[in-house]
């Protein structure tokens, strides 16, 4: 893998690359300085994507990835995931538009200029402890670490159960259920 000169953006505490693999495969990653995590969106092929989070070693967190058919759903993914922890949104949206930026270049797409980038729930949390909720009663079941989020849906490293008997040590939620500690 060799990474083109010319191709690194940096934002304050937030570095994004630009890495190209063989003729038409390509790796976009973002790196946080004040985390030291990063996400990155690989082509690994025709159709073929994986967005991928890799934890520092000191958090000893599970690293996480994603395959995906379509480049749109990818690209979304890699966006929800990134690290936005202690950066102001004018910094994150400059970052993500450099992503986009990126994407639409190795892609061959038309640029997008018109951009919004929503701010999901729990963004700013990946990485962090969190508490599940039950849907119902609001009584804690379980206890962890959020690992990624998916569409709707927080995945977490379960570290504590309380009510909850499912033995998986990751586990999907909907972010609903899922609070900040």
């Amino acid at each position: 893998m060799k990474k083109i000169a010319g191709e690194t953006s940096h934002f304050q505490n937030i570095t994004v690359l630009l890495h190209y693999i063989g003729e038409s495969n390509y790796r976009i990653e973002w790196t946080s300085k004040m985390t030291k995590g990063s996400t990155n969106l690989v082509k690994t092929g025709k159709n073929k994507y994986v967005v991928m989070r890799k934890w520092p070693e000191a958090k000893a967190l599970t690293d996480v990835a994603a395959n995906f058919t379509s480049r749109n759903a990818a690209f979304v993914h890699f966006i929800k995931n990134v690290d936005i922890i202690k950066s102001n949104d004018e910094t994150i949206n400059k970052a993500k538009q450099r992503c986009l930026d990126y994407f639409t270049q190795c892609e061959h797409i038309k640029p997008v200029t018109k951009t919004a980038f929503p701010k999901p729930r729990l963004q700013g949390a990946l990485g962090r402890e969190v508490i599940v909720k039950h849907k119902r009663n609001m009584s804690d079941i379980a206890k962890g670490h959020l690992l990624q989020l998916i569409g709707n849906k927080a995945e977490i490293q379960v570290t504590q159960r309380y009510t909850l008997c499912n033995p998986s040590a990751k586990q999907q939620f909907d972010t609903t259920q899922v609070y900040i500690l």
